[in-house]
């Protein structure tokens, strides 16, 4: 009653306002539990929604949603694999204010129902989203150039195998060429980001013409692009002066004049990802030389540039706030000791599949990066130690990736839960030497921790007595030795919880998942997937005994009908058999 005062006494138009405050970091997150305090909260809640993922179940009923969330920005139909016509008819008819339009894993781009759009719904569309398509082509992009006028972010990446061939009887390819790529930098002068990944009939012209044509370019990816070389490269890095993003992927860069000039002449560079290349110290020397406002720089799978090369770089670009070296062979503790003084104001820094690396290495950053936010360390050497650490304590680290390091021990991650006593986000799948006294140190000590990651953990039963988290909203342990006695501790101690994956967990029953879905009010998710030891009736009592379920993926054995699946579906409950 005090409650429903309150909510009558504050006007509407602040109630939205401090809503709207909470939802700024976590987007539509917390707008389903705040909907259901009163019919205020509801229709504000309604109003602010402005992401809308649809799905095959849900596409029954979208003109009820269109009607009750009517200022979407942002809709997905990636995960939608129906016929689009009448949705995208529905979404032409809705005068949303749409900013973006995700259409990727489809078979083909449905240019016939954009056509019927009218102009009005097009024209606020700025990012448009078409990864993974098995048929698109130069057409294609004529009609997004014709019709999506004001179109900024354009994502046409990793077509379907079947997509970039030659059409035999007619000649043509099947796929998007320089052709089609000069017509969209022609009619869409706005475009400021580009990912061409995986199109193989692109050359160095496309480049050329988005760089002559397309002044506010800021971002260009073209991984796996067989025809475009350093000379398309190098073209954009002189010509657009807004750039400010490249990522390539398989190609060969070689110092010349020309790459010189071309680095020298990037004056708002500050993102480069190179992948599967060879880089060579040269060339990091010329991105030295060229002194470039650079703060995120990767080097993922690269080879022929040794240490000398990566220290000179960081030597002059020590504000650096996102370094990746993955599958590095020669990084080892000793090389971090020297690479981290110039690390002060780093924020992300990713070492996977450097397999020299051992905890000394991990502790030292953890020491000498003061800003580190998120650190990540797969298949390394972790839990080793070469030498001794001391002082490792960095309350600014959030997160961890430490997936699949065989060496990882309890007493490496009671060090863990003593330095970074802040962590929100840890992950230990596949680490197959840490038992429940380990995990129980993080918990015991990181109460703020809001997603785990324990898959493939089989020693871990339980996450200890002493578990203290009530901010826990993500645990996924798949594979891991989790019991009954696991998830009732999970039902008392985690209320936060929004999603759990237990999928393969021979040690838990019924018993133990009715604890935890009777206990986490919030549940939002479960995957009971190859769960061998559960009653048939599981899935229905789960349904009807927490309302706030949206997904389950059933245990083995477990076969719905129809009837049985519509009716889990009215009651908001998508029922995911894999």
């Amino acid at each position: 009653m005090q409650e429903s005062r309150l909510v009558m006494d504050v006007p509407e138009e602040i109630w939205e306002q401090i809503i709207s405050l909470l939802i700024l970091d976590d987007h539509d997150l917390h707008l389903e539990p705040l909907s259901l305090v009163s019919k205020t909260f509801l229709s504000i809640t309604n109003r602010l929604k402005q992401t809308l993922i649809i799905s095959n179940p849900t596409s029954n009923f979208i003109p009820k949603l269109f009607l009750r969330f009517p200022n979407l920005k942002h809709i997905s139909l990636s995960d939608f694999h129906g016929e689009l016509t009448s949705i995208l008819q529905f979404i032409s008819l809705s005068n949303f204010p749409l900013e973006s339009l995700d259409l990727s894993n489809r078979d083909d781009f449905p240019s016939d129902s954009i056509q019927q759009f009218p102009n009005s719904s097009l024209k606020s569309i700025k990012s448009l989203k078409l990864h993974n398509l098995s048929i698109f082509t130069d057409s294609d992009l004529g009609v997004i150039s014709q019709f999506i006028t004001n179109l900024e972010e354009l994502d046409v990446s990793d077509p379907k195998e079947d997509c970039c061939v030659t059409d035999i009887s007619g000649g043509a390819a099947i796929g998007i060429t320089d052709d089609g790529v000069d017509l969209l930098a022609s009619k869409l002068p706005h475009l400021r980001k580009v990912n061409l990944s995986g199109n193989l009939f692109i050359s160095d012209k496309s480049l050329i013409n988005l760089s002559e044509k397309c002044l506010n370019l800021e971002e260009i990816i073209v991984k796996s692009c067989n025809f475009v070389t350093q000379t398309g490269v190098a073209f954009a890095l002189q010509n657009c002066q807004n750039l400010n993003s490249v990522s390539v992927l398989g190609m060969d860069l070689v110092v010349s004049p020309e790459m010189n000039q071309s680095l020298s002449s990037a004056r708002n560079l500050s993102v480069l990802d190179f992948s599967y290349m060879s880089v060579s110290d040269p060339l990091l020397f010329s991105i030295v030389k060229a002194s470039i406002p650079l703060k995120k720089f990767t080097l993922y799978h690269c080879k022929d540039f040794t240490f000398s090369g990566v220290l000179s770089l960081l030597r002059t670009y020590n504000s650096l706030q996102y370094l990746a070296l993955e599958g590095v062979y020669w990084i080892t503790d000793r090389t971090i000791i020297d690479m981290s003084k110039f690390l002060r104001k780093v924020t992300t820094v990713k070492l996977n599949f450097c397999s020299r690396l051992t905890s000394s290495g991990f502790l030292t950053l953890l020491k000498n990066c003061p800003s580190l936010d998120i650190l990540e360390m797969e298949k390394t050497d972790m839990g080793k130690q070469e030498f001794a650490v001391n002082n490792a304590y960095n309350p600014q680290t959030r997160a961890l990736i430490l997936n699949s390091n065989k060496n990882l021990s309890n007493e490496c991650l009671e060090k863990i839960a003593f330095s970074c006593p802040n962590l929100e986000l840890l992950d230990v799948s596949d680490c197959s030497s840490i038992t429940r006294k380990g995990i129980g140190e993080i918990i015991r000590n990181c109460t703020g921790l809001r997603h785990l990651q324990m898959n493939g953990c089989g020693m871990i039963k339980s996450l200890g007595m002493d578990a203290k988290l009530r901010k826990l909203q993500v645990l996924r342990a798949s594979g891991s030795g989790l019991n009954d006695d696991g998830l009732m501790m999970i039902a008392k101690k985690c209320p936060a919880l929004l999603y759990l994956d237990v999928m393969g967990c021979s040690g838990i029953t019924s018993k133990g998942v009715k604890e935890v879905v009777h206990h986490c009010t919030r549940l939002k998710e479960i995957n009971l997937n190859w769960c061998r030891d559960m009653s048939r009736d599981i899935v229905a009592w789960m349904v009807f005994s927490r309302p706030s379920l949206r997904k389950i993926v059933p245990p083995c054995g477990f076969v719905a009908t129809e009837h049985e699946k519509s009716l889990f579906l009215r009651h908001g409950c998508l029922i995911d058999e894999i």
